[in-house]
């Protein structure tokens, strides 16, 4: 087994779209095959599949309708106000 990966960056980059499932199904595939023979590649992918599964975990509670609401009308108000200064700028 390889305890030094010469595409690290490549790889944890991979990992990530492959996590996000944004990497294709050859990309996946090819990695999976290739990670039991990588320590690095093993252990940076069990690293952002934790970091991954504690943060899906920890970011469960969703924000209180009321508070949405409020930060919903506000950007509205936001984005009108930006509507009627860009014209007298540009």
């Amino acid at each position: 087994m390889k305890t030094n990966c010469t595409h690290q960056k490549e790889c944890l980059q991979l990992i990530q779209r492959i996590l996000d499932k944004e990497a294709t199904a050859e990309e996946e595939a090819r990695f999976l095959a290739n990670k039991d023979q990588c320590l690095p590649c093993q252990e940076g992918y069990a690293l952002e599949l934790s970091l991954k599964k504690a943060i899906k975990d920890k970011c469960s509670v969703s924000c209180p309708s009321d508070l949405f609401t409020r930060i919903k009308t506000k950007l509205f108000l936001v984005l009108i106000l930006i509507s009627i200064l860009i014209p007298l700028f540009c």
